[in-house]
């Protein structure tokens, strides 16, 4: 009886504008205070050029903890390697032996600001500057949902459970703690946005720690809708190169153009994934998964807002919210930005390119001009919102113009919403592919009758541009033909495997006279769950006692590397993805927030479970 009334007292706190979210919500703002960013600094000028060694922000996860009643914490000394490293925080409440022990996992690193030292897009305020809206139901600042609500959300549930036994972190009574039903312990990470390249050997360094968790909660996922929770039972993976193209003789095209001639391979007409290694391998969806899908509370409507497209950009898949989810949620894609600028994973909204051309014999400037847009327009197969104009070219002969396509107006995250919607990068590179040969010349028929007889049209440069919202655009300091490819690898893919089809396709398709300089990024597996252990249900319960609204088992088209690893790592144990943060977040964007919705949502679910944690998993 007193676990239920001790869950009532716990929720019953989680409220906006209680005491108790009030003190975590400042712990909130000292952390998004903090930089945490742990890659692609060096943003602008004056900002610092190496990452953070995260000694800041664990300082302050360690007193936050310790204030809530955690007495056992260690922050870990990672082992010595050929890559940069941060610790992993562990903490500990013990109750008891013959009890459960729940392992609880969130991350304090964060992604860049994608943004200069204005911050702008963070409309003028730094994004270490927690801000809220004016009804207190949303706060912004970079890390606030991905993913500080995650260690909020935890801290939060402990602290007021801890609170309804009647538990003082400033006077502790241990025996107090052995009513608990269960044991607590909690990871916090620091390298998760880099890759958690070194989350496994961490873990195998604290073997003692980890080997009696009986299952692991992971805060670290967006939910469906806004106050509407999910249990996440799958995550694509990822794996990223960074491509450098660079002219060894070719005297007919420029790099630029070669490199996008290249990227235009990865994709069929329809969008699809033309790496066919990878694309024929992702798992099935079921006719039983499509129905599971079609209940997700969400709508096509919602689906591309949360994705920023515009209204005339047309999806890649059926119009159709199964589609789009199985698409977003189930299938390997392709996303491209340009290699030299500093970003996190995002599909870039606008894409644009600044092409220079050598004329002979060209009589009818115009009309030629007229030609060269329209043959990019019917190219633009979904609609995208193009602009093209000419710009001031430096002699009589030579023709410069631009190009710049955007599907959206934001440039949403390239997990959680990519797949059924066109990326402009890829667009713009089929479109050159389509214009130009790779004698340099026009592939398109039509472009002679503008000409005198014997007259001739080849490209002498093409440069990547970078396109803000607003349609300004510029070229790169840096002219060097260079690109980040992004696949995002659906349940069915091996990481490793799948990376070596993806270099192996570009490499098959660099011309000669050109080189192809690879280097590996970003990479991670990807992720599926049976839901057969009791623990399932037991969350979902607790996700409607949270939320005040019913549960659906749903999937994130984001990738968290560290999922699978620390599935594996920890044995068969029952991993439960909660969302403390909602799809209009914007994780990795710059504008980031965390719904209050959400996060208290996630803090009261957490308590139900683990108060009533005993009837998943039952001794003896």
């Amino acid at each position: 009886m007193k676990l239920n009334e001790w869950d009532e007292t716990a929720r019953s706190m989680i409220e906006i504008g209680s005491d108790l979210v009030q003190g975590h919500m400042d712990t909130m703002k000292e952390m998004v205070r903090i930089d945490s960013r742990s890659f692609n600094v060096n943003e602008f000028e004056g900002d610092r050029t190496t990452p953070t060694d995260m000694k800041e922000i664990l300082a302050v996860a360690e007193e936050y903890l310790r204030n809530i009643g955690f007495s056992k914490i260690r922050i870990n000394v990672p082992p010595p390697g050929p890559e940069r490293s941060t610790p992993i925080l562990m903490a500990e409440i013990g109750s008891g032996t013959g009890k459960p022990t729940l392992l609880m996992y969130a991350h304090l690193d964060k992604q860049p600001y994608m943004d200069d030292q204005r911050f702008e897009k963070w409309d003028g305020h730094p994004p270490t500057e927690l801000r809220w809206n004016k009804d207190g139901t949303r706060a912004y600042g970079r890390g606030a949902a991905d993913d500080l609500s995650g260690v909020v959300a935890i801290g939060m549930a402990v602290d007021a459970m801890l609170k309804a036994i009647g538990f003082d972190a400033a006077h502790p009574a241990p025996d107090r703690l052995q009513q608990l039903p269960c044991n607590i312990k909690v990871v916090l990470e620091t390298e998760e946005e880099s890759g958690s390249h070194t989350l496994i050997p961490q873990i195998l360094q604290n073997r003692e720690f980890f080997e009696t968790a009986d299952c692991v909660i992971i805060t670290d996922v967006t939910n469906p809708d806004t106050g509407v929770p999910g249990l996440t039972t799958s995550l694509r993976g990822i794996v990223q190169v960074s491509a450098h193209l660079k002219n060894t003789g070719n005297e007919a095209i420029d790099a630029q153009s070669a490199l996008y001639k290249t990227l235009a391979t990865l994709i069929h007409e329809d969008h699809s994934l033309a790496v066919t290694a990878i694309a024929q391998t992702d798992v099935a969806v079921t006719g039983e998964e499509r129905r599971g899908y079609s209940k997700i509370p969400t709508t096509l409507e919602a689906l591309r807002a949360q994705a920023g497209l515009l209204n005339e950009t047309q999806l890649t898949v059926p119009a159709d919210k199964v589609d789009v989810l199985v698409a977003q949620l189930r299938t390997s894609y392709a996303n491209v930005r340009p290699g030299h600028r500093v970003a996190g994973g995002v599909v870039f909204g606008s894409a644009g390119a600044r092409l220079d051309f050598h004329t002979q014999g060209l009589i009818h400037r115009d009309g030629w001009m007229q030609w060269l847009e329209e043959t990019f327009r019917a190219n633009n197969r979904f609609g995208l919102n193009l602009r093209f104009k000419e710009l001031e070219a430096p002699g009589p002969a030579a023709l410069t113009v631009e190009l710049i396509v955007q599907s959206a107006d934001k440039d949403p995250h390239s997990g959680i919403t990519g797949g059924p919607f066109p990326v402009p990068e890829l667009q713009l590179a089929t479109m050159v592919d389509r214009l130009i040969g790779w004698d340099g010349r026009l592939v398109p028929p039509g472009w002679e009758e503008f000409f005198e007889s014997g007259g001739r049209v080849s490209i002498t440069s093409c440069s990547a541009l970078h396109v803000e919202h607003d349609g300004s655009a510029r070229t790169f300091d840096d002219p060097s033909a260079k690109a980040l490819v992004e696949l995002r690898l659906a349940p069915g893919q091996q990481e490793a495997q799948a990376g070596e089809h993806l270099k192996n396709h570009l490499f098959k398709n660099v011309p000669a006279g050109f080189t192809l300089e690879l280097d590996e990024d970003k990479g991670g597996p990807p992720w599926m769950t049976a839901i057969d252990h009791p623990a399932f249900p037991l969350m979902l319960e607790s996700l409607k006692a949270g939320y005040g609204h019913d549960p659906c088992l749903y999937g994130c088209g984001g990738s968290i590397p560290f999922v699978a690893k620390l599935t594996e790592a920890l044995g068969d144990i029952p991993p439960l993805c909660l969302g403390a943060y909602d799809p209009d977040c914007r994780m990795h964007e710059p504008g980031e927030s965390l719904s209050m919705a959400d996060l208290l949502g996630c803090a009261r679910s957490i308590v139900h479970f683990m108060l009533a944690s005993p009837q998943a998993f039952r001794r003896g």
